[in-house]
């Protein structure tokens, strides 16, 4: 399932990203970069933050411009906090498209549950071509999109792909130098490419994707463990038992439960202290977290 995102925030778009990959096998989520007016790229599936579009409250004009746009494709529409002339979208129409609207703010379970419902009410599993709108410019300035990319949403130049929702090996680099008792976030997942294939590895790639993304994240494995991590500030928050964290690097099916959501940047430090879990820097905290994995064998 492609899930285009349109008129988001890079943060947002980080973090549905990375909402989606984890809790919705087979998903997968690109960056909308068509200008008002245009039709958006196929896919299977929509979030437009409304305000983000230029479109905060309802028009008939708004309206319009952003039915234009998605083209008959369902979509989830994110309206600003405590607007509600969004609701005289017609009801029919909202439920044959398959919109489903939104309001600010909205916590995960809300949107993964409003994905779905638009997901649920797609007449066809992938949008065929579309017609060119009707508007000023020539056919000829519009994208094509060939039957190949009906059916796998890509075209030629790759949408950005957020977060995978399927771990792909990392392949093995050229021996890193480290300095004894630390290891930055590049040479933890360099050591990651240098796994045997038949090891666990789900948490230690979850944690060098979210790492990678260079925002601050919390990792919840469970009620009472949690993790922090600043990859900017270079800095760890963890309360979860070290035999836990052993446990999470042997056992895909445990570090499958896990969740890993972003968070403020100005709220990270203040949620670790709220939370009483005492910092560390970032890079001795990697080494240690890899220090026991074993080497590719020859």
């Amino acid at each position: 399932m492609n899930v285009a995102l349109a008129g988001l925030t890079a943060r947002e778009e980080v973090a549905l990203g990375m909402l989606v990959g984890r809790s919705l096998p087979g998903w997968q989520c690109s960056a909308v970069t068509a200008g008002r007016q245009e039709s958006f790229a196929p896919a299977d599936l929509y979030v437009v933050d409304l305000a983000g579009r230029g479109m905060g409250r309802w028009t008939e004009a708004a309206q319009s411009e952003l039915l234009n746009a998605l083209d008959g494709a369902p979509a989830v529409l994110v309206a600003p906090a405590f607007d509600q002339t969004w609701s005289a979208l017609d009801a029919q129409r909202m439920k044959s498209q398959s919109l489903v609207l939104l309001h600010k703010p909205y916590g995960t379970e809300d949107m993964r549950a409003a994905l779905k419902q638009a997901a649920a009410g797609r007449a066809t599993p992938v949008q065929p071509a579309r017609p060119a709108p009707v508007s000023a410019r020539p056919p000829a300035a519009l994208p094509l999109v060939s039957p190949a990319s009906q059916v796998v949403p890509a075209p030629v130049s790759a949408p950005r792909v957020l977060v995978s929702p399927v771990v792909a090996p990392m392949p093995a680099s050229t021996p890193v130098v480290l300095e004894e008792g630390k290891m930055t976030a590049g040479e933890f997942q360099a050591r990651l490419g240098a796994l045997p294939g038949s090891e666990p590895q789900l948490f230690m790639h979850m944690l060098a994707e979210a790492l990678a993304l260079r925002h601050p994240f919390e990792v919840r494995v469970s009620f009472l463990n949690r993790m922090i991590f600043h990859p900017g500030e270079q800095w760890v928050a963890s309360n979860t038992p070290l035999n836990v964290q052993e446990q999470l690097r042997q056992d895909d099916a445990l570090a499958s439960s896990i969740e890993i959501d972003t968070i403020d940047d100005k709220d990270a430090m203040a949620r670790a202290m709220r939370l009483g879990m005492p910092m560390q820097p970032l890079e001795p905290f990697l080494w240690a977290l890899a220090h026991e994995l074993p080497d590719k064998k020859a």
